[in-house]
């Protein structure tokens, strides 16, 4: 069967994708400096304060991308996939995306949208976000959306973590997992467009990907 070029990700998809590319890269960037102030100034500068803002801003945004996400994986007039996020049918087929990564066999199932690691990588991640949310209000000094006492509310955070010196390791090292999940979701992209020719990369701007028959 001939390859065909398919229209993947809608403008809506797209925008929700690089919004959070966004707020990551902000969540980041800001966070290392309020962990560890690197430019000028210290703990009272401006410079820190605007880097709290801008941190809060991302991070409100990274929530709201999300809650789009999950809008549109159920009432997307262009695709509702949240079926392709079944724990227990990517589970079943799970070993079969497993055997191709690891040169056991030279083929795999050919998925609608997303392969089982696919799928519960980004699993993964709609859940590190909403841990990150409440460890970050957990630690949080002020009033979140303006009017919820963020200490106050999200105490039984750090309660549970073991403390607020915990919730803060917890809270960094969530980062570094979002950092190498990006890392690894670039690699992956580039690779599988390189390898595949499938516009894997390219279809996150366009919208269009080549879907190849194995």
């Amino acid at each position: 069967m001939a390859n065909e070029l398919k229209y993947e990700w809608s403008l809506a998809l797209r925008a929700e994708h690089w919004v959070r590319v966004i707020a990551i890269a902000a969540l980041v960037f800001t966070g290392f400096y309020i962990h560890w102030p690197f430019i000028s100034g210290s703990a009272e500068s401006a410079v820190m304060s605007w880097m709290k803002f801008f941190h809060s801003v991302a991070a409100y945004a990274l929530v709201l991308g999300l809650v789009v996400r999950v809008y549109l994986a159920f009432n997307s007039a262009f695709d509702r996939d949240w079926k392709d996020f079944s724990i227990t049918k990517n589970l079943k087929d799970l070993p079969d995306m497993l055997a191709y990564y690891l040169f056991v066999n030279d083929t795999h199932k050919d998925y609608r949208k997303y392969n089982p690691l696919q799928a519960f990588a980004y699993l993964l991640i709609a859940v590190l976000i909403i841990f990150t949310t409440f460890t970050g209000a957990a630690l949080y000094k002020g009033n979140a959306f303006g009017f919820i006492n963020a200490q106050e509310s999200f105490r039984w955070v750090n309660a549970m973590l073991g403390g607020e010196s915990y919730t803060r390791i917890w809270h960094f090292l969530s980062m570094w997992v979002f950092i190498i999940f990006l890392g690894a979701h670039m690699y992956m992209g580039l690779i599988w467009s390189v390898v595949h020719k499938d516009k894997t990369f390219s279809s996150i701007f366009t919208g269009y990907k080549l879907k190849k028959k194995f």
